[in-house]
């Protein structure tokens, strides 16, 4: 099982959460002020980095982005494509682009999906916050623009872990991945934790989605249930992504945890990741070249930096992501 070190500052324990009585099931409002805006980013300081830096040992550096049409018609549907056009101008060119900022690879922010029951977000920001008549750019993904995303990235492996235990699954239905499993993953890797690290999940959705012959691809979001594999969103396996303190997370699936999710527990992993912790959910990371390359070092562990789009009180963006070791 991975193990917490580096956690000098110990945090409430999960059960104490919510904080405050009124707030959300599993919210941490207020934990770093009322007025934050950077959730589970705050676990990651100057010295977080610098030790993370350590990971740097050969200099090779693995892109962990999908292009921006990786996908014939986005997983959502409502969701536009990609588009490109040059502009010609003569002496020179430019280009353009029209995109949908979760159409490819990509970090949710915390302003993306609120707790269900009251639509409220992060710090109990509300819709009208974000849409209304007074509408500012709070918690907007130019907080996380701004700080960026670096620090030590682990990936656990469970797709390798899997397949070498003849473990099978479909990739396009809500297939949960247990986390008993993923300890599992953790151990056979000789994986430990540390206070704001980055966690990856490889499921496999990303080679059996290229598998697929170009019809079935483009038919893939028009399913009556947009289902797709992911990690199960029990409490237990809420409680131990609080408990490794981790500062975001990210999978090479279309939602991170099992979609649509069951919420076993009453509440999904987005409700409780993005508007309860103000932790951002990476989707749709390509992570194969990042898996053959821990793969052959022996280690699942690098420098992680993600710079995202600085938008004004944007919702999510390309994550703009590499691993380093």
């Amino acid at each position: 099982m991975g193990s917490l070190s580096n956690n000098p500052t110990p945090r409430p324990a999960f059960h104490a959460l919510p904080l405050r009585r009124g707030d959300p099931k599993a919210s941490a409002w207020g934990l770093w002020g009322d007025s934050d805006e950077l959730g589970t980013l705050n676990l990651i300081d100057a010295s977080v980095v610098k030790q993370a830096s350590s990971e740097i040992q050969t200099g090779e550096t693995i892109p962990l982005n999908l292009p921006l049409d990786a996908f014939v018609q986005p997983m959502n549907p409502v969701r536009k494509p990609c588009s490109h056009q040059i502009i010609a101008k003569g002496h020179a060119n430019d280009d353009e682009l029209d995109i949908n900022t979760q159409g490819s690879s990509h970090w949710d922010g915390p302003r993306h999906f609120p707790y269900q029951s009251t639509l409220q977000y992060y710090n109990g920001v509300t819709q009208e916050d974000i849409s209304g008549q007074k509408a500012s750019s709070k918690i907007g993904i130019q907080n996380i623009a701004k700080k960026t995303i670096t620090g030590r990235g682990v990936l656990l492996d469970w797709f390798s872990w899997a397949t070498d235990r003849g473990i099978k699954i479909d990739h396009f239905s809500a297939h949960a991945i247990p986390l008993a499993e993923l300890e599992a993953v953790a151990a056979s890797q000789g994986t430990e934790f540390r206070r704001g690290d980055i966690l990856l999940v490889r499921t496999g959705w990303i080679p059996a989605y290229r598998a697929l012959c170009p019809e079935q691809q483009a038919a893939l979001p028009h399913r009556a249930v947009r289902s797709s594999c992911g990690v199960e969103a029990s409490s237990e396996a809420v409680r131990w992504h609080w408990d490794n303190a981790f500062a975001a997370v990210a999978s090479d699936t279309v939602a991170y945890e099992a979609w649509p999710s069951p919420k076993p527990w009453g509440v999904s992993m987005h409700e409780v990741f993005l508007s309860g912790w103000g932790m951002p959910i990476g989707e749709s990371f390509d992570l194969e070249a990042l898996a053959a390359k821990c793969r052959e070092l022996g280690r699942w562990s690098f420098m992680f930096v993600s710079v995202p789009l600085d938008v004004p009180g944007g919702v999510a963006s390309p994550p703009g992501a590499v691993a380093i070791f």
